[in-house]
């Protein structure tokens, strides 16, 4: 049987409802869709002020307990006096390798965060020229419809002697004509706005899901990594090897003992869980579309630790 957890609270991705906000915007423009808005939050600090932590330390003592306790039996039974090991790594060697993954997870976060945005810009750029295209086309239909309308107006002001009433009644009805052609203009342009817009929501929804997916494999790779670097640090601290005990008393131990790491997890999923719900309502309380654990992977990324942890105390 396996006597040592795994290192758990692994950095973990918390995702906006939309990836890029930028694209849906008035078609003349010719920028690049907007880089989406980041926030950031320390994990271990949040963790560490959840309420449920203590309870956590304390199910992680009673789970060490059993584990030497589990040990010694085991030793007696083999006829050994055990020397165990570490139910838990040092501190520093611990937080090292938390450090380390954290920055791999962002590191490979970011550059993949980056790939599937530029695939949507390029996209982007390509429906927003089109949709430019065709918006200027339809500004010159209007042009030569309204143009001698207009050319009539303006030439009345000023060839025909009029009095001042008279004068303000052509530029009236000449200000209601540019008025008409901008609002049809500006009618055509919303519906091409939209028309962007739901062509790329599919492309957004699929980026979505491409990127949560990611971020899963990727935690679930690093940390079956760090679990391995976890047993073999402790391995290598370990005095002696205790051998395979079978009495009835270690049964019993092992069966409390795999109780125990249960509710850790349990505990630990709840944690996790409640962080990662309140992060998303600040996210979106502050239109944020992307939230990364750990340190900062973008320099206007916004630290939401503070808030995050006054809305897990309420």
């Amino acid at each position: 049987m396996k006597l040592t957890t795994p290192i758990r609270f692994l950095a973990t991705l918390i995702l906006g409802a939309v990836l890029l906000t930028g694209c849906a915007r008035s078609i003349p423009e010719t920028k690049s869709p907007e880089a989406p808005q980041v926030g950031v939050i320390d994990m271990d600090k949040a963790i560490k002020a959840h309420p449920k932590h203590q309870e956590w330390q304390k199910l992680k003592e009673q789970a060490a307990t059993l584990n030497q306790q589990l040990a010694a039996e085991a030793g007696r039974t083999a006829g050994v006096t055990p020397q165990l090991p570490a139910m838990n790594l040092p501190g520093s060697a611990e937080s090292g390798l938390r450090a380390a993954a954290e920055q791999e997870f962002n590191a490979k976060m970011a550059a993949k965060q980056q790939e599937l945005q530029t695939r949507l810009a390029d996209k982007a750029n390509k429906i927003h020229g089109e949709l430019s295209s065709t918006l200027k086309t339809y500004a010159e239909q209007l042009d030569k419809e309204y143009q001698p309308q207009l050319f009539n107006l303006q030439l009345k002001l000023q060839t025909v002697r009029m009095d001042e009433k008279e004068s303000a009644e052509v530029k009236k009805a000449l200000d209601g004509v540019k008025a008409e052609q901008a609002n049809k203009l500006a009618v055509r342009e919303k519906e091409l706005v939209q028309k962007m817009d739901a062509a790329l929501t599919p492309d957004k929804a699929a980026i979505e899901q491409e990127l949560a997916a990611y971020a899963k494999e990727l935690n679930s790779e690093i940390s079956n990594k760090m679990a391995a670097q976890t047993a073999n640090m402790a391995g290598q601290s370990a005095q002696s090897t205790i051998p395979p005990a079978t009495s009835a008393s270690v049964s019993a131990l092992e069966q409390q003992f795999t109780r125990k790491q249960q509710e850790i997890s349990a505990i630990e999923e709840y944690i996790l869980n409640d962080i990662r719900d309140k992060a998303a309502k600040v996210a979106t309380e502050r239109s944020l579309d992307v939230v990364l654990t750990g340190q900062r992977v973008n320099v206007s990324a916004v630290d939401i630790t503070d808030a995050v942890i006054a809305a897990i105390k309420k």
